[in-house]
């Protein structure tokens, strides 16, 4: 699952971001790999590919989680896919 993560603001630590949603997943959900992508008049947000389980909940499990980030304004699915 590859999500789109926009900031809160230009001052929020994007490295320092990753670093925190990577150390305290959910059981059962893998970040596999992030980049920087730049927006506009020098910001960037993250997009960041997730590996989860097939079942029910999992989507909504880490969802909730990015959501309790105050660093992270909102995000977006960008692309979904079986591996």
């Amino acid at each position: 699952m590859l999500i789109r993560i926009m900031p809160a603001d230009e001052n929020v630590d994007l490295d320092g971001l990753i670093d925190k949603i990577s150390k305290g997943l959910p059981k059962g959900i893998e970040l596999r790999e992030s980049r920087k992508e730049p927006l506009a008049f020098g910001a960037e947000c993250l997009l960041v590919a997730f590996i989860l389980p097939d079942e029910e909940g999992y989507v909504h499990t880490l969802e909730d989680y990015l959501r309790s980030f105050p660093e992270i304004q909102e995000f977006m699915t960008e692309f979904v896919t079986r591996v």
